[in-house]
């Protein structure tokens, strides 16, 4: 049987994601107004550990991160397991984890990553986390980082919103539209 991890992002679109799912879960950033099972939580960014930390917040599924995430999360005395796992950061938590388990999956899913799709880039982490103006152009600016996730063995699975159209990034990018919308 393959093996399979859903990477359930933050844009207008993870409500896609529906349980149950044959595999492994992964959630980026902090866990927020999202009720499903995971296995996982990305982070590469500051700003959500400065939130978990601000907050007091503990997680059962561990937190993936890079180096100086872990550090934070170590001097500071996180509840919460914290991995240092990340060697390759891609500017966003979502292709970050994708690249980093590319190595581990047959395929991955992926949910909540509009800016895969659209020029959509605001994030469920907003309600709760306070950030400045994004670029007009960040979507293309993460798009540019997918293209070394794209360049792995592994098969992705786009889930979009039942009227996108479809960019075709590489042949292992497909694109699963879903009528639940």
């Amino acid at each position: 049987m393959a093996k399979e991890i859903a990477i359930v992002g933050n844009g207008p679109s993870r409500h896609l994601y529906t349980e149950p799912f044959n595999g492994d879960v992964c959630v980026c950033n902090v866990p927020h107004d999202i009720n499903i099972k995971y296995d996982y939580i990305t982070i590469v960014d500051r700003m959500a550990m400065n939130y978990i930390h601000k907050n007091k917040l503990k997680f059962d599924a561990p937190i993936l991160t890079t180096n100086d995430q872990w550090q934070f999360a170590h001097t500071n005395g996180f509840k919460t397991e914290v991995r240092d796992v990340y060697k390759t950061k891609l500017m966003n938590t979502a292709a970050t984890a994708a690249y980093y388990f590319s190595d581990m999956y047959d395929t991955i899913y992926l949910y909540g990553c509009d800016a895969l799709f659209s020029e959509v880039t605001t994030s469920y982490q907003d309600e709760i986390i306070q950030r400045g103006k994004r670029s007009n152009t960040l979507h293309t600016q993460w798009r540019d980082k997918w293209a070394t996730v794209w360049n792995t063995d592994c098969n992705f699975v786009i889930c979009c919103p039942e009227d996108t159209e479809t960019i075709d990034y590489r042949k292992n990018v497909k694109w699963y539209h879903s009528k639940n919308s």
